[in-house]
């Protein structure tokens, strides 16, 4: 019988989590999850690497067990954009938009000059119906990023489906 035998200390911590960084530096995102799980084992206050966790098994399409990851961060952590940023959009890959909407928002708080916060946003009211609210934030991130051709054609995406909703009537 094989034992593993791990110290719980924050130094290993640290160097788990630095393994596992590595490993999705590789795109081994199983091997990462490995070694994230080992760090915040190690230290389960370690908000970096439940975040790095919940990437890792976002990428391996494990959403309940990201969603987890990314929920334990936030008992450590109120102040970091991409954690609400990234919960909000594995909300939005699972098809809960409304339950993306207050991750996003919050990360759009904490990082007004993100792109890819208002992206997000608009792209979540754009899910709902709410096309006038999904072409205020496309317009905002193309104001930020007025050569990114994506979010120039996503705003005329919606621009054309709030004509067709308006010719409807």
């Amino acid at each position: 019988m094989i034992r593993f035998n791990m110290p719980t200390d924050q130094n290993n911590a640290v160097i788990y989590n630095s393994l596992g960084v590595a490993a999705m530096l590789r795109r081994a995102w199983r091997e990462a999850s490995y070694y994230l799980l080992a760090s915040v084992i190690s230290n389960p206050d370690y908000w970096q690497a439940f975040f790095n966790l919940g990437n890792s098994w976002a990428r391996l399409g494990e959403s309940d067990a990201a969603l987890w990851a990314y929920e334990q961060a936030l008992r450590s952590c109120d102040d970091y954009a991409p954690l609400f940023l990234n919960l909000g959009i594995l909300h939005c890959s699972n098809g809960k938009y409304r339950e993306a909407l207050p991750y996003l928002e919050q990360s759009y708080r904490l990082s007004p000059q993100g792109v890819s916060q208002a992206v997000a946003i608009g792209y979540v009211w754009f899910r709902i119906g709410e096309y006038a609210l999904a072409w205020h934030w496309y317009r905002h991130a193309y104001r930020l990023s007025p050569k990114n051709r994506r979010i120039r054609q996503s705003l005329m995406l919606v621009g054309e489906k709030i004509l067709a909703c308006g010719n409807r009537g």
